[in-house]
């Protein structure tokens, strides 16, 4: 009973004071998505600042790289998503795309994030599991410094002429996801975000 009142609270309190700040709209989908996976404690305001990285908080947005919608779901990942949630969604409406972020989320971090630590979870969900496993390997310790100076992922360049170095964009995707989240954190903490061997906050 008290979860459940908890949650009430949650659900009801106001999203943001700033009119010009679209993530605003996010919030009670982000909040109750998150709450409905990982439990009503859960700092879903990193799910905020994951979509404001991801997309600025813009529904109909499609990538050059094809990632659809808030949340920037490939094709293939926005298809296995709703297979294993067993409804079909749509990843440019809001309230279904919040819904896949926090069941993806939820199931990277009991089934693939091998730490309690929630950078781990958001640099897998931009850049998959095995590279950033590999990289811990070579650093020896959970270590986001130790870790991205083992990184020797690819560098493509685009039509643009500009180079996307894989290393920086997926460990600025944690560094990012932290700064826009904390900007909506309005309760502490339940799981860490940063940790290892040394902390980077």
């Amino acid at each position: 009973m008290k979860h459940f009142i908890f949650f009430l609270i949650l659900f009801f309190l106001p999203a943001s004071s700033d009119a010009s700040d679209r993530c605003r709209d996010y919030i009670p989908d982000v909040r109750a998505s998150h709450a409905l996976y990982f439990g009503p404690a859960f700092p879903y305001h990193y799910g905020i600042g994951q979509i404001k990285q991801e997309s600025s908080c813009r529904d109909r947005v499609t990538a050059f790289d094809q990632g659809m919608g808030p949340c920037q779901f490939m094709p293939s990942t926005s298809k296995w998503i709703q297979s294993l949630m067993g409804q079909k969604l749509d990843p440019y409406n809001r309230s279904d795309a919040c819904r896949m972020q926090a069941f993806y989320m939820y199931r990277i971090h009991k089934k693939e994030n091998w730490t309690k630590f929630l950078w781990i979870d958001y640099q897998i969900y931009n850049g998959g599991r095995g590279t950033l496993y590999n990289e811990y390997k070579r650093a020896g310790k959970v270590d986001w410094k130790s870790m991205k100076a083992s990184c020797n992922r690819k560098t493509i360049v685009l039509k643009s002429g500009k180079k996307l170095d894989f290393c920086e964009v997926n460990y600025d995707y944690s560094q990012k996801v932290f700064k826009y989240g904390k900007s909506y954190q309005i309760m502490p903490d339940s799981i860490p975000f940063w940790g290892g061997q040394n902390d980077i906050n």
